[in-house]
């Protein structure tokens, strides 16, 4: 059961993650560019994890950094190039692939 979870959830984050692929392909470049140090290059530059939280841990606990914020600040968020929502989008790329993610229903945490 566990398995058929996983696979369902693997399956709904590969469709999240093309959508989400097309609407940043689709940004204008008349959004400001990312910065070097801003809070998405802090947060999601670094794809390493604690072997023993699990990689979810880690990457919810960047996820939270940047992304529980208010709208207002959130916005600020959408923006282009190196520096950018392309990071985050490589960012949950690796940790999808990350060994032990599933652990605990972290692929299904992930959708959420």
């Amino acid at each position: 059961m566990a398995e058929a979870t996983s696979l369902k959830d693997r399956q709904q984050l590969d469709k999240l993650l093309k959508k989400l692929t097309s609407l940043i392909k689709k940004l204008p470049i008349t959004l400001p560019y990312g910065a070097k140090d801003g809070p998405i290059t802090t947060h999601f530059g670094d794809i390493t994890y604690n072997s023993t939280e699990g990689p979810y841990y880690s990457f919810n606990k960047s996820w939270k950094h940047v992304f529980q914020c208010p709208d207002d600040k959130r916005e600020l968020l959408v923006i282009w190039g190196k520096y950018s929502l392309d990071m985050a989008l490589a960012y949950i790329s690796h940790f999808l692939k990350a060994p032990r993610i599933e652990e605990n229903g972290g692929l299904g945490l992930l959708v959420m």
